[in-house]
């Protein structure tokens, strides 16, 4: 195994607000489901970030910022969701999990393929990379080309549009989503525990601006913000008081990985699907809340697998439909 390659020598965040708490009506389920399942305590051990021979792409001459592509076989998110990188910088994704893409999308069309300076990595498996240079500061969204990852979150974002202190931003969206979508409620829960005393994890990626994500989307993007909020608390190493992000020590340590249980909620409150309506509605303040599902992407290859494991899910579903019983 050859060691992971120098992550995020210079890698830094925006400067984001506030964290806000969890809201909503289904608290003391969430908190029950929590307790017992996802208390950031309870977290894996993951082996040390490594990367393969298995190369494709080119670098830059400035920073190097790494994403993680699914951590872990189930975890359908990149880690982190957002980077911010300058023109020169690399962008450097390592492979996790079998059976995911990196691939270069848009903003109005999260879930395809875009012709404006593609970039597509192919599905790849554990420990391959693929790097991409940044060549202008603009807003550069990508998924995974997986049949229904994008559609399940599998999203993220370069340079991520920015709206602190704005309605649109995550921080100030997160209420109304989460009031509409148990799962956002579950994963906000969770962060909200995972991230107490860690005051730059906390803050990390309020300011994303959301306004022009499509309403499906809105949900998922806070969920991932969620994700790589209880990541970096529960890795504080990887994260910097003034919320600059550097994976490098993680190239020779264990990881601790957070429970992914906003998957696990809505694997359980949707049967097959995630993308109803009821599960990824926009808030109510949003121009796309009336959007449509999630739209359908044109991969052709097969899926990865269940969004958790099936011990946890199954457990932690359980739980969720008693309590909703009550």
């Amino acid at each position: 195994m050859v060691a992971a390659p120098a992550a995020s020598t210079a890698a830094s965040s925006s400067s984001y607000g506030s964290g806000s708490s969890s809201s909503g009506g289904y608290d003391s389920c969430v908190q029950q489901c929590v307790a017992q399942f996802g208390a950031p305590s309870s977290g894996s051990m993951a082996p040390p970030m490594s990367a393969s021979s298995s190369y494709s792409g080119s670098s830059g001459s400035g920073a190097t910022h790494t994403v993680w592509v699914a951590p872990t076989q189930g975890v359908l998110r990149y880690v982190p969701f957002a980077v911010n990188a300058s023109v020169g910088d690399t962008v450097k994704f390592i492979w996790g999990a079998n059976n995911h893409t990196v691939t270069k999308s848009s903003e109005l069309d999260l879930c395809n393929k875009t012709s404006n300076v593609p970039f597509a990595s192919g599905e790849q498996n554990k420990t391959f990379v693929f790097t991409q240079v940044v060549n202008d500061t603009s807003p550069t969204f990508y998924y995974c080309g997986t049949p229904t990852h994008c559609q399940k979150g599998m999203f993220g974002i370069i340079n991520p549009p920015n709206a602190y202190g704005q309605p649109s931003c995550a921080s100030s969206m997160m209420p109304a989503l989460a009031s509409q979508n148990p799962s956002t409620q579950a994963a906000w829960t969770y962060m909200s525990n995972a991230t107490s005393g860690h005051a730059a994890a906390a803050a990390w990626g309020d300011s994303i601006d959301l306004a022009k994500m499509p309403g499906w989307s809105q949900s998922y993007a806070v969920e991932n913000i969620a994700y790589t909020k209880s990541f970096l608390a529960m890795n504080p190493e990887t994260i910097s008081q003034s919320g600059s992000v550097d994976f490098s020590p993680l190239s020779s340590q264990p990881i601790m990985m957070p429970t992914d249980v906003a998957a696990a909620v809505r694997a359980g409150g949707s049967g097959s699907s995630t993308t109803s309506s009821s599960s990824s509605a926009a808030p109510a303040s949003s121009a796309s809340s009336t959007s449509a599902a999630a739209p359908q992407n044109n991969g052709s290859k097969n899926g990865a697998g269940a969004l958790s494991s099936p011990r946890v899910a199954v457990a932690l579903v359980a739980v969720v439909a008693a309590c909703f019983a009550l």
